[in-house]
């Protein structure tokens, strides 16, 4: 009988119940020479493992409780404010909410090692019953991050020099977010479910036997569904952060998420056809133990300091530990596929032309593979210019701004990042709207339910000519657009793409609802409707709604400046366009923040503004939003890179608000104020002022702006990605069940 992953827990704890009391007694009465003593005894338990077959059941149980009962004593230490632990001094704070001070268990290097290693753990008594390789892929995937934690452990102790020179360094101000305790986590366990199959990719590569195809698909689903709940979790986050304020912008680390993403998607369309002597028998495990180095590969630029993201958070302790289990697994990867050569693969009667719907299938897989390559291009060019410091031969227009108000320092740094990673976000666009306007047509055609092929053609013909009729006279896009956008100088080149990719979408989304429908169930089909027709045509109709209103928002964002005058234009309406109106509250007293570390010791300034938005209409204005955003801290603006054009550069580029952070803490920081519409979203970015100064000088002569951005069709990517999301966790957890 099989039971869920709840049921497992369960009996594992059951299983060794007076073990795990021993140990918990040991590490809690002696520490941190005990936990330290534990992290060895978890070591020693998994080699015991590979030497004992027959007690490899117990001793993998026990490797597993070991490490969660050292994840709960630094749960305890982080909960308990225990700063004489150096992980806890440096990523925690008094002052914070509960559920951040445990969500730094990831929150640093240390802790999630810890984390990855307790979920391996976890793993390897699941794929212990399996038959084959897969039990013995993961114990050997679980030891390199034993090693490194005997190397990089969260319980040492804190020096008395630390201790001396402040009490706690405190959280990442950046990082206290709700988003904290739920994106990291998903991503890891995505990656980690990735690695599961690993050990029955090789098997069925070299062997072609084993339960890499069972092991795949249920693994694979649910890694889809928990890395799409990461990214949209993380796009939530970035579109309300001031470091981003937008919700993609090929950051390295997106980029590297991408590339994950797109392998994985690739190997998913193709495992239902998978055969170990016929179809894909070689393609899809290969791609299988790349997908998992390429898991690994994102976590290691996450880490790398060569290229500047705004991820970059855990340090470069483990860059050695990631490298040399992203390149072993590329290396079996390889040697297993040229292992496979020498096995014959049986010859199946094939017709003389590949049928429509196997056509597909591989359009879809190398389709994916392909776009995955392009992105490990991207990041790769990226290093090997940074390693032979090749710079890029066109800098930022805005250099040419900001040189003017900033040290040359500052933009010599600046340039410096820009020439390690910048992405061109219009030539981005421009690839990829032909290519999902191309995705959208052949897959309408792949779902539309018509039998009849010459009239399904004629069908997907007549989408292709509505949609170039949409780009030719119709144009509905274009009232989106007001020619302020960042990319104003190049949108215009993308009008008629882009309207002829809404009739491609339109057509989509309506063959994959028809798809997805009860229609046409007469002739037994019910189970095959229930467990794998509608949750696909779901799935696959949300992420092309998501698709296509992420597109439109990346290349129809306006944006305007509105000039204004502190104290003077508090408690007033303010007008930010044509159309609204907004009100903002003088800012309420300074309280202790949850997070960074005040040298004044009595917590970071934390200050907030209530906002009013307004809809002006004939009858006067009616208010539509209310809320509040970060306003300042207790950092100030860096001396000789403030003023207008700074404020408009940190809005618009997020490694011009990294850049501008001063090592020493005096900076500022602010958060958009996010109104959600049906059409449009608008982001209201408010100045960071010194106002307690200006209103001791009783003066209203200090004019700074207000940044408006305005976003079409925001709220239809969430539509999408959270349509998808709910089928993909129908198929990939309830479908199973039934």
């Amino acid at each position: 009988m099989v039971t869920g992953w709840g049921g497992k827990l369960r009996d594992m704890i059951l299983s060794s119940g007076i073990v795990s009391l021993a140990i918990v007694l040991f590490v809690l009465l002696a520490p941190p020479e005990g936990e330290i003593a534990a992290l060895y005894l978890a070591l020693l338990t998994l080699l015991t493992a590979f030497l004992l077959p027959a007690r490899r059941a117990l001793l993998l149980r026990l490797t597993f409780l070991i490490l969660m009962v050292l994840s709960f004593c630094l749960l305890y230490h982080l909960g308990r404010d225990h700063f004489h632990y150096a992980y806890v001094w440096l990523y925690s704070a008094p002052d914070l909410p509960l559920y951040l001070k445990l969500a730094n268990l990831w929150g640093g290097e240390e802790g999630t090692l810890l984390f990855l290693a307790l979920l391996l753990a976890f793993f390897a008594v699941r794929m212990d019953r399996q038959p084959g390789w897969a039990g013995p892929g993961v114990m050997l995937l679980l030891l390199p991050f034993l090693f490194g934690l005997l190397i990089w452990h969260p319980f040492q102790e804190t020096s008395a020099a630390q201790l001396a020179t402040v009490p706690y360094q405190g959280m990442n101000a950046h990082l206290t977010k709700f988003w904290m305790a739920i994106h990291p986590p998903l991503i890891f366990l995505t990656y980690l479910l990735l690695l599961v199959p690993s050990g029955a990719a090789v098997e069925a590569l070299v062997r072609g036997t084993g339960p890499w195809k069972v092991l795949a698909i249920s693994y694979g689903r649910k890694a889809w569904v928990v890395m799409s709940a990461g990214l949209i979790s993380g796009m939530w986050w970035a579109y309300e952060d001031y470091f981003y304020g937008q919700f993609w912008h090929w950051d390295p680390v997106q980029t590297a998420a991408f590339v994950v993403w797109c392998f994985l998607t690739a190997y998913l369309h193709g495992l239902r056809s998978y055969h170990p002597d016929r179809a894909h028998a070689r393609s899809l495990p290969f791609l299988g133990l790349v997908t998992a180095a390429a898991a690994i590969g994102s976590m290691l630029v996450t880490r790398n300091g060569e290229l500047v993201s705004s991820h970059r958070y855990l340090g470069e302790t483990s860059v050695a530990l990631l490298l040399f289990i992203s390149g072993a697994l590329l290396s079996v990867a390889i040697v297993a596929l040229l292992l496979s050569i020498r096995r014959r693969l049986a010859r199946a009667a094939r017709p003389v032309l590949i049928s429509e719907s196997r056509l597909m299938i591989h359009l879809a897989i190398w389709g994916f593979v392909g776009l995955g390559l392009m992105g490990c291009y991207v990041l790769g060019e990226a290093y090997l210019r940074a390693l032979l410091e090749v710079p890029k031969d066109k800098p930022p227009i805005f250099f040419a701004l900001i040189a003017n108000v900033s040290p040359a320092d500052f933009v010599a740094l600046l340039k410096e990042q820009h020439s390690r990673w910048s992405v061109d976000n219009f030539t981005m666009n421009q690839i990829l709207v032909p290519l999902v306007i191309a995705v959208a047509l052949i897959g309408g055609h792949r779902f539309l339910p018509v039998n009849r092929r010459g009239m399904k053609w004629g069908i997907t013909l007549g989408a292709a000519v509505v949609s170039v009729g949409l780009a030719s006279y119709l144009q509905p896009l274009q009232h989106f657009y007001d020619g302020t956008g960042v990319t104003s100088g190049a949108t215009r080149r993308n009008f008629y793409q882009l309207n002829m990719l809404l009739g491609a979408v339109v057509y989509f989304c309506g063959a994959s609802l028809l798809y997805a429908s009860p229609i046409g169930l007469r002739r037994g089909k019910e189970k095959a409707y229930i467990t794998y027709i509608a949750p696909v045509g779901l799935i696959h109709m949300g992420v092309m709604i998501g698709l296509f209103a992420a597109l439109c928002a990346m290349i129809l964002d306006t944006q305007r400046v509105v000039k204004v005058s502190f104290p003077a234009a508090y408690d007033r309406p303010l007008t930010i366009s044509d159309r609204y109106q907004i009100e903002l509250r003088r800012p309420s007293a300074p309280t202790a923040a949850a997070g960074a570390y005040s040298a004044s010791g009595t917590g970071a300034l934390k200050t907030v503004t209530d906002v009013k938005l307004y809809l002006k209409g004939e009858g006067g204005a009616t208010m539509v939003r209310q809320g509040q955003t970060l306003y300042q801290d207790d950092r100030q603006a860096v001396s000789g890179v403030s003023g207008a054009i700074r404020q408009y550069c940190e809005a618009a580029d997020y490694r011009f608000a990294r850049a501008s952070r001063a090592d020493d803490g005096k900076s500022h920081m602010l958060n958009p104020f996010i109104y959600r519409g049906l059409g449009y979203d608008l982001q209201v970015w408010l100045p960071a002022i010194d106002y307690l100064a200006l209103d001791a000088e009783k003066t209203s002569s200090a004019e700074y702006n207000i940044l408006v951005k305005r976003f079409p069709l925001m709220i239809w990517l969430w539509i999408g990605l959270g349509l998808s999301l709910l089928a993909g966790i129908y198929y990939a957890w309830v479908v199973p069940r039934r």
